[in-house]
């Protein structure tokens, strides 16, 4: 029984998915930072581009 909850205790499964949330938080807010500082030159851009691709009829 004191094997089960050591072996329960020093898994490190849960290590690995707190990571990953953790990269995935910091990235989150690096595309936000971004979008937040280049956002209206991005808009502006992908308008112009998706106008070329795409004219008016």
């Amino acid at each position: 029984m004191i094997r089960r909850m050591w072996g329960r205790l020093t898994r490190e499964e849960g290590e690995s998915f707190v990571e990953f949330a953790v990269v995935l938080i910091l990235i989150a807010i690096v595309v936000l930072a971004i979008l937040l500082i280049l956002g209206d030159d991005l808009r502006l851009f992908l308008n112009d581009l998706l106008l070329t691709w795409f004219p008016p009829r």
